[in-house]
């Protein structure tokens, strides 16, 4: 297998907002006389590519390759083409986009990478194990796709099509040579982590004529792209504006992202394609950059177009299998786990994003808040290994690392902090509990004793530490930095500690923890102070403080029912409503549910009104919010004074809900590599539960009915999993440990 370093481009000017350059094609014919038995060719694309065989689109999936920062890490695709080939001639095709080689957004200094070039690619091909050609022998010439820019849009002139321009019997001899681009200076790879795939397709639920244009409801929000079929007269212009909500059912907006991140120039250019039509049935598909929607508006069509169009809505996500299932009888909780689902794909396109329709980056700390409920839900552990080898080449030499992977220099300065680089220790840790595969713990190992003695460079004289983002975006309530950085700065300790016994790094597993309890100590000595104020006063007395510092341990055994006290005290000042941010989210529920009850945690989640996560489906969320807004409508019928800068309607990291009820309502609690505490908790509002959960064992299958003072469980375990049982306080059960195989076990409530 061979990496090319050759890198070649067409037009070598970058395209812009201002000066458009059309998406360069290249191609190139070969003849042979028999078919090898191995015909394999091997290439990167900076920034996407697609790539043809004899006309057969053969790409793995969409956006390839892996997205990076090429100074970290240029990937490579293999594949092998011999089933395509025939004897005689053949023609290799390759269209490029621009992808994040020419991005203009400012804001996390896209705009300055030192990356920026025209898109360019490096291929070889070799039979049989010899090589055979690489790039150099391509010619180019422009597409149809005159623009594309990855935080903004694409503009397709249909007229400029060139027919059969990847397939045998083409004229190229007015098609030029193709230009050297400057190599890049990342480490060479071969891409394993899943490609981007479609899982689902979708067509309008609804059409209306709005304001300028008619609007098409595909039901659901998330990440992909669209497949139009429409006929015009030849240059007819139309435009494709995609958003997750349209103002009172008026027009599509995209005011909601008009936060700190966009600037006036590219406002009206997110998620809005310019489309022009040959005058012939035309097909659309931009594929070089993806949208976060639910609303399609077209503007420029008559009605007879309108009602005459065929538009579909590609759902894609990385490919994936589905890894467990949760369903029960309360409906909310329900439709909570499907919008906790359709975040999650809509949010791993290579690796974890914030919202695929405003920032679409990396950023570690929604990863680290997600992974658990991810690895629940998905088999993902090989995707997130692969952008962890990212996170730890992106780590400076002082230990410090970014809030968004990949990057070039933002996010060191602002963006990061304990609980955004926690996803250097949770990710593997979890993924060790999950999978049993230890490699995520050694690969990033050395970088966690690294960044422990850059985290202890930053204490305070009193031991505290405050020098990253906080409980974001609390709703209602702030707790001060200094509280959730320092929690987090031991929960990243002792997570450290776990994973350096779990490698035999027993040195760096005692400094670890030696580090822990300095934490520990300071934290109580500063904030809590249990011996002379009997815990934290002012603005530090908040329900994210007592919820984390109960959680991650900072309490004491016997001030335990003080602090759960405290905490049910400020739950009632906040009208028994949600009353922290997402770092807390990660806890609440759990603390909650284990030492207040799991009625008064469900009654807090599906409240009717607001701020809950039950509030926000009455607006018709079908992908979790970033922030628990609110406003009277639903998202077809928003207010037209929606604030500029509302957030995101399509983010992940409030979804570690969806664990909690794996490992509450169903009582999956996965505390080691093959280990399982069938452990559930019982509330009134929930009497009926299935979930499953999939092992590379086999599949861990719960089903519980609950009959008044009875609850039957069926519980199905694989082989190589064991399971021991844990009765919920006032319920009782014989059982112990679960057997290979079929199994029941009867809770019975005491009293």
């Amino acid at each position: 297998m061979i990496f090319s370093n050759r890198f070649f481009c067409g037009d070598s000017r970058v395209c812009t907002l201002q000066r458009h350059i059309p998406a360069p094609l290249f191609r190139h014919s070969f003849h042979i006389d028999t078919i090898p038995a191995s015909f394999e060719v091997t290439i990167c694309g900076l920034g996407v590519y697609e790539l043809f065989v004899n006309g057969k689109r053969i790409t793995k999936g969409y956006l390839a390759p892996y997205r990076s920062n090429p100074n970290h890490f240029v990937y490579y695709d293999h594949y092998d083409i011999t089933p395509y080939l025939d004897a005689g001639e053949n023609v290799v095709g390759i269209a490029l986009g621009n992808g994040i080689m020419s991005s203009e957004m400012p804001v996390w200094g896209a705009d300055k990478y030192p990356w920026r070039s025209a898109p360019c690619f490096a291929f070889a091909a070799e039979a049989d194990g010899k090589f055979l050609f690489d790039g150099s022998v391509f010619v180019t010439h422009g597409s149809e796709v005159t623009f594309n820019d990855w935080h903004c849009t694409e503009s397709i002139d249909a007229r400029l099509a060139i027919k059969n321009w990847n397939d045998t019997g083409f004229d190229d001899s007015s098609w030029e040579k193709v230009s050297p681009a400057c190599e890049p200076s990342g480490e060479k790879k071969l891409c394993t982590a899943e490609p981007v795939k479609e899982y689902d397709r979708r067509k309008p639920v609804k059409m209306w004529q709005g304001e300028r244009g008619f609007i098409f409801d595909f039901g659901i929000s998330g990440a992909g792209t669209y497949h139009l079929k429409i006929k015009g007269e030849c240059g007819q212009q139309i435009e494709v504006y995609t958003s997750d909500c349209v103002i009172e059912g008026k027009k599509i907006t995209n005011r909601n992202l008009y936060c700190w991140s966009l600037t006036d120039k590219m406002a009206d250019k997110v998620q809005h394609d310019h489309l022009t039509l040959s005058g012939k049935p035309d097909e659309f598909e931009p594929r070089f950059t993806f949208r976060g929607f639910r609303f399609a508006e077209i503007t420029g069509i008559t009605q007879e177009q309108a009602q005459s169009l065929e538009i579909t809505f590609i759902l894609f996500s990385n490919g994936f299998a589905s890894a467990g299932s949760f369903r029960c009888d309360n409906e909310q909780i329900n439709r909570l786990q499907q919008c906790v689902i359709q975040s999650d794909r809509s949010n791993f396109i290579h690796f974890p994003l914030d919202c695929p329709q405003r920032e679409k980056n990396g950023w570690t700390g929604d990863a680290a808040l997600s992974c658990e409920q991810l690895l629940l839900n998905f088999d993902c552990a090989n995707s997130l290994f692969v952008w962890l080898q990212n996170i730890c080449k992106a780590q400076r030499d002082d230990g410090s690392l970014p809030g968004i992977v990949p990057t070039h220099t933002w996010g060191y300065d602002w963006g990061s902090g304990p609980a955004w680089d926690n996803v250097l220790f949770e990710l593997p840790w979890r993924i060790y509990i999950y999978t049993g595969n230890d490699e995520a713990i050694k690969l990033c190992a050395p970088h966690m004793l690294k960044y422990l003695c850059y985290m202890s460079s930053k204490s305070s004289d009193s031991g505290l530490y405050a020098y990253g983002l906080e409980d974001w975006l609390p709703v209602n309530v702030h707790t001060p930095l200094c509280v959730t950085d320092t929690i987090m700065c031991r929960s990243i300790a002792d997570t450290a500690e776990k994973c350096f016994w779990a490698v035999g790094m027993h040195q760096e597993a005692q400094y670890a923890a030696s580090l822990s309890k300095e934490i520990k100590q300071a934290f109580r000595k500063e904030i809590l102070r249990p011996h002379e104020y009997d815990g934290p006063l002012g603005a530090n007395d908040t329900v994210a403080t007592h919820a984390m510092a109960i959680y991650y341990g900072m309490y004491e055994e016997e001030e335990l029912p003080s602090a759960i006290y405290k905490l049910k005290c400020r739950i009632k000042q906040s009208g028994g409503h949600i009353g922290f941010g997402a770092l807390c989210n990660r806890v609440f529920w759990r603390v909650v549910g284990e030492h207040i009850g799991m009625d008064e945690a469900l009654d807090i989640m599906l409240s009717e009104t607001y701020p809950s996560f039950a509030a926000l489906l009455k607006n018709g969320m079908t992908t979790l919010w970033e922030g628990f807004e609110y406003f009277e409508g639903d998202m077809a019928h928003v207010p037209a004074e929606i604030p500029q800068g509302f957030w995101s309607f399509d983010h992940h990291f409030w979804g570690d809900i969806s664990a909690f009820w794996y490992r509450y309502l169903a009582g999956i609690r996965i505390d080691g590599p093959g280990r399982v505490e069938f452990a559930p908790m019982f509330s009134e509002r929930v009497k009926n539960v299935c979930a499953e959960h999939v092992f590379a064992e086999g599949t861990l299958r719960v089903e519980i009915d609950r009959d008044g003072n009875s609850a039957h469980c069926r519980i199905s375990v694989p082989r190589g999993i064991s399971v021991r049982v844990s009765s919920p306080r006032g319920w009782a059960s014989d059982a112990a440990e679960l057997v290979c195989g079929e199994n029941e076990v009867v809770f019975s409530k005491l009293g």
